[in-house]
């Protein structure tokens, strides 16, 4: 083969190389960004239901508010049990 065959073998397979690893590096992270999302997710809704439940016990004069402050603690605690914030809480364990 001569020097231009080779030449131009090298560039395709060095661009192919390139195209793959792009793709794959995108594909990674795209999964670790969505698992980041999904936690911040329910730590936001999370978060959400604890305040609410704050703010009905701060209205609260006659306990009226009672069951409504137990469902969104009830729901914050769903929220907490999401299973990538499980995962977290391991690995900072650990």
């Amino acid at each position: 083969m001569n020097r231009k065959n080779i030449l131009i073998q090298g560039i395709i397979l060095i661009a192919i190389t390139m195209a793959t690893n792009i793709f794959l590096a995108n594909r990674i992270f795209s999964q670790r960004i969505s698992s980041v999302i999904t936690a911040q997710n329910a730590i936001a809704s999370a978060t959400d239901n604890i305040f609410t439940a704050l703010t009905y016990i701060e209205k609260d004069s006659s306990h009226k508010f009672k069951d409504k402050i137990k469902e969104e603690l009830a729901a914050a605690k769903l929220s907490l049990m999401d299973s990538e914030l499980l995962k977290m809480r391991r690995n900072s364990v650990d």
